[in-house]
């Protein structure tokens, strides 16, 4: 798992091409504002940019993937996201054909906040609890990248 700010994108070029793409994307989208899409930017790269509404962290749940890294960008808003490792929660459903597991479990990593212009880039062993708030609901401008290496 890293989060940073998207100024430092340039720091992370070097893991993947398609998470260099994906981070460039997030900076224009950033820069230029928020627009609701979903893109095909490579033949393995998705991005979602949606509205949400975050939940209360009592309402937490945890999520990963076999194969996708995400990316989690907000452009407007705020956002807390739980992460773990994904070997300490338990596996309650699992979607191989979508690349999608649900979990749950008490053996976590901690919560990161994301503030305008940051991100949080989890890999397959991260399990990730996206869409949080610790207090009221909050209304965000998020943009999430899926990139299968």
């Amino acid at each position: 798992m890293i989060t940073d700010h998207i100024r430092n994108r340039h720091l992370y070029a070097g893991l993947a091409p398609e998470i260099r793409l994906a981070l460039d994307y997030c900076a224009k989208m950033y820069e230029e504002g928020f627009r609701e899409t979903d893109d095909a930017i490579a033949d393995n790269v998705t991005m979602k940019c949606h509205p949400l509404t975050t939940r209360p962290i009592s309402a937490i749940t945890w999520e990963a993937h076999h194969r996708a890294t995400d990316i989690h960008f907000i452009v407007d808003g705020r956002e807390i996201i739980g992460y773990a490792d994904r070997t300490n929660l338990k596996i309650t459903q699992d979607q191989p054909e979508d690349d999608f597991m649900l979990l749950e479990g008490d053996k976590i990593g901690g919560f990161i906040t994301l503030e305008p212009g940051y991100f949080m880039l989890t890999f397959p062993d991260d399990a990730h609890a996206p869409c949080l708030s610790p207090e009221e609901p909050v209304n965000c401008n998020k943009v999430v990248a899926k990139i299968f290496l």
